[in-house]
């Protein structure tokens, strides 16, 4: 049975997400998937949890039996990340490959406002792949609702020699710059 949701932003400033996980809709979702517990690491954005947390609290039990925890930042997020029964994140790649090498399943959150829009296109592709679940903080909610975490594959990190090896191809075949 489901039991702790764990959200993350890093050492970034996401607000759109941290706005998105607080409000009373994703409570109400965490609660009917079974979620008991919501941990939030919300950086060092504007936005201070208040509708799931008092102003100034770190701690509240939500009038749907939820309990909710937040904080700014820790020395490693690695325990929240392992005792998490879902992780919901921003769309970095560390934190994606962390929670896929814990074996947690994953939902990705990219923020749209990074240059280049990079979390989306690996967000995208693992959500394709079925690794991960994407969502936007605008459909955060509708996706909370109809989560289905059985439909994820398992991560199976690859062998990095075969990559070594082609790099290393390369790079001998690569014309010297004083043959030149």
């Amino acid at each position: 049975m489901p039991g702790t949701v764990f959200v993350t932003v890093g050492t970034t400033k996401f607000d759109a997400l941290i706005q998105a996980v607080d409000t009373i809709e994703v409570a109400d979702a965490l609660v009917k998937q079974g979620y008991t517990a919501l941990v939030i690491q919300k950086g060092a954005g504007r936005h201070q949890v208040q509708t799931l947390v008092p102003l100034g609290k770190q701690h509240h039990q939500h009038s749907n039996e939820l309990q909710v925890q937040v904080f700014e930042f820790a020395p490693s997020l690695a325990e929240y990340m392992q005792q998490a029964d879902l992780i919901i994140s921003h769309a970095g790649s560390g934190s994606i490959f962390e929670a896929l090498r814990l074996g947690k399943p994953l939902l990705a959150v990219p923020n749209a406002i990074l240059m280049d829009n990079h979390q989306a296109e690996l967000a995208e592709h693992l959500a394709h792949l079925k690794y991960i679940i994407a969502a936007r903080p605008d459909t955060l909610v509708h996706t909370l609702k109809h989560l289905s975490i059985d439909s994820l594959k398992p991560y199976e990190s690859g062998d990095a020699k075969g990559i070594i090896s082609h790099i290393d191809t390369l790079v001998a075949e690569k014309p010297s710059s004083k043959a030149m």
